[in-house]
């Protein structure tokens, strides 16, 4: 299993990311996983507000990239990354709300077949643990792998990898997810 984790941001910094969300529009997210829900497609597995932030559209955002980049590139990785794909969201789990177990890949319309796959997950935890309860996000088959809360913390993993985010029951969850796929990697040499 593909896991590594790293705080990489201070408080004031994922206060900073945070700032960067202008416009929350409330989503209710598909899930699927083949081996979950009878390998049926569940329209109502995830449920966040979120913000679709384009790397491109400042430079402002650089530091977050320049930041993730050089972390990763100090893994040991099957692929290297040379950018973080064309997007980053920033996310607010409101009180109810979850992410039921899922992976990452988008589907087509028939909602079995991978229309996209997805390489690698980025998570960035952005709230202080403190500012909420429940919310935790597990990455594995069995519940037993809890991301480390810790404001800042990111981690990435494979997106066919087990991942959700239990249901908040008090507070607000903020946190930042980045998908990569074949545009932002390049085939590592090792």
């Amino acid at each position: 299993m593909l896991l590594h984790q790293k705080v990489l941001f201070n408080k004031q910094e994922t206060q900073k990311i945070i700032s960067y969300a202008n416009k929350l529009e409330d989503r209710v997210i598909g899930t699927y996983h083949p081996n979950i829900n009878d390998g049926q497609h569940d329209p109502d597995g995830g449920h966040n507000l979120a913000d679709h932030i384009a790397w491109h559209s400042s430079a402002e955002y650089n530091w977050v990239s320049d930041r993730i980049i050089e972390w990763l590139k100090s893994l040991n990785l099957k692929y290297q990354i040379h950018n973080l794909g064309y997007e980053f969201i920033v996310q607010k789990y409101l009180k109810g709300y979850e992410f039921k177990p899922h992976i990452d890949h988008v589907l087509s319309v028939d909602k079995k077949t991978i229309l996209r796959e997805r390489l690698y997950t980025i998570l960035i935890q952005l709230a202080n643990e403190n500012d909420y309860s429940g919310g935790g996000l597990f990455v594995d088959n069995n519940g037993t792998n809890q991301i480390n809360k810790t404001p800042g913390n990111a981690c990435i993993f494979g997106p066919a990898q087990l991942h959700w985010v239990e249901k908040i029951i008090e507070g607000e969850r903020w946190s930042c997810t980045i998908f990569l796929e074949k545009d932002a990697l390049i085939k590592s040499l090792i």
